[in-house]
């Protein structure tokens, strides 16, 4: 292996407020599991990304967390799964078990169509942008379908 060789790597972490799956994360598990991960990557001085699900977006303990905590080379970004806050305040009836549902045609913009796919990135964007003064610069997700990141 050549050692010489420059790389270059981007640590992303998504953040999710819920997690529905297990009853042992609960919320605050899950802000201390990302209060630990930005504390290790400031250790290393790692860069990293951490992308918020529209649930951890609105709550004011991940808002806090990131603007104090984040140091030089990390960044604020989204992450692209559908949460129940975000749909109804999309004004979209909510057809999930869970606040987050993890079922494609719940969880992912392919479950809805193109207009209301349109409403979530609205929603989603307006609110990042008053938050954190700027737009997301990256989105993640574990799918997404064309229209809405070219919407994006």
């Amino acid at each position: 292996m050549n050692t010489k060789t420059k790389r270059i790597v981007n640590i992303y972490n998504f953040i999710r407020a819920v997690e529905p799956r297990d009853p042992k994360i609960t919320p605050n598990v899950l802000l201390e599991t990302t209060a630990s991960q930005i504390r290790l990557l400031k250790d290393y001085c790692l860069p990293a990304t951490f992308a918020l699900q529209y649930d951890a977006l609105m709550d004011v303990n991940y808002q806090k967390l990131l603007r104090d905590e984040l140091h030089e080379g990390c960044e604020i970004g989204a992450w692209w799964e559908i949460v129940q806050p975000l749909a109804e305040k999309a004004g979209l009836k909510w057809r999930g078990k869970y606040p987050w549902d993890w079922h494609a045609n719940i969880g992912f913009s392919t479950g809805y169509t193109t207009k209301e796919r349109e409403q979530l990135v609205d929603v989603y964007m307006q609110d990042f942008l008053s938050i954190f003064k700027a737009y997301p610069q990256t989105v993640g997700s574990w799918f997404i379908d064309t229209h809405t990141l070219n919407y994006m």
